[in-house]
C-alpha cells in the first residue's frame, strides 16, 4: 500500500466517523415515563389557597374533594408525566407535570380565572 492510499483511507475513515457521529442518535439516556396515576389519590393545595384531594379512577372518572363537597363530574387523561384533568364539563381544566409523587401544574375556568397547583401522592 502506498503513502497516497494510506492517507486516503484515513481521510475516508474519519469522513466516516464524522458522518456516524452526527448520523447516530444522542447516546444521553432520558428520564423513564412516569407511571400511570390509575388507582391513585393525590392531595394539595392551589395559588387560591384551597385544598384538594384527587383520585383517578381506572375508568378515567376523576373524583375530587374539596371544602365544597365530593364529586365524580371530572375525567382524566395522562400523556407520559402529563396529567389532564377537567371538572363540571370542563368548567375548569387542570394540566400539570409528573415528578415522582408530586405534580406540580396550571388550571383555567370558564371565567377566565387562572390559578397554580400541586399535589401529592398519598
Amino acid at each position: 500500500m502506498t503513502v497516497r492510499h494510506v492517507f486516503g483511507l484515513r481521510a475516508t475513515l474519519a469522513a466516516a466517523a464524522i458522518a456516524l457521529a452526527f448520523a447516530s442518535p444522542s447516546m444521553a439516556q432520558s428520564a423513564p415515563p412516569a407511571p400511570s396515576v390509575a388507582g391513585t389519590t393525590w392531595g394539595g393545595a392551589d395559588s387560591d389557597g384551597d385544598y384538594y384531594d384527587y383520585t383517578f379512577r381506572p375508568d378515567g372518572v376523576l373524583a375530587y374533594k374539596y371544602s365544597g363537597g365530593s364529586f365524580t363530574n371530572g375525567t382524566w387523561k395522562q400523556f407520559g408525566d402529563v396529567i389532564y384533568m377537567e371538572t363540571n364539563h370542563k368548567y375548569s381544566e387542570r394540566q400539570g407535570t409528573i415528578a415522582g409523587t408530586h405534580i406540580d401544574g396550571n388550571a383555567w375556568n370558564v371565567q377566565g380565572h387562572e390559578w397554580t397547583w400541586s399535589a401529592d401522592k398519598k
